[in-house]
């Protein structure tokens, strides 16, 4: 109960850096198989909370994954560019009786800020810029009928 520290945790045979979950420990846990090399879109459904969120990405031989949708259902937006920060919020979804989930999430680009989506109300926000040319590269999850947790892979130049 409360929510997993940041543990970083780099992935055989390749530079991608793994980091968190933030949220919960609900829901049944999400991972890419390919390590990611590039972020090409992000779909992220949301009302109230993150509903659930999709992505595809590039591996080293750049050849294209889809990830998702982890989560439920709700309506949605997406965006393809190089994500350079992720802001998210962590609260309660006090109508469904949820003590801890996604409630928001902001996308910075290197074309532009998306988001946020969601609504952060009585929520801890956090925030994960990437310095240097470095990007954000992929994300795994916890989900169930929410998205319940988030965390990240790094790609570092």
């Amino acid at each position: 109960m409360g929510t997993s520290s940041a543990a970083v945790v780099a992935l055989a045979r390749s530079s991608v850096v793994k980091l968190g979950t933030w949220g919960s420990d609900g829901g049944s846990a999400f991972d890419i198989t390919v390590a990611p090399r590039r972020l090409e879109s992000v779909t992220i459904r949301w009302g109230k909370v993150i509903d659930w969120l999709a992505f595809s990405y590039r591996d080293r031989h750049g050849e294209v994954h889809t990830a998702g949708p982890w989560g439920g259902n709700g309506k949605g937006e997406g965006t393809e560019t190089y994500v350079t920060e992720v802001a998210w919020s962590v609260g309660p979804f006090k109508l469904k009786n949820v003590e801890r989930c996604i409630t928001s999430i902001k996308l910075v680009t290197n074309l532009g800020t998306y988001g946020p989506f969601g609504h952060a109300v009585d929520s801890t926000h956090h925030s994960l810029p990437v310095l240097n040319n470095a990007s954000i590269v992929g994300m795994f999850a916890r989900a169930g009928d929410f998205l319940e947790a988030i965390g990240f892979y790094v790609l570092p130049f």
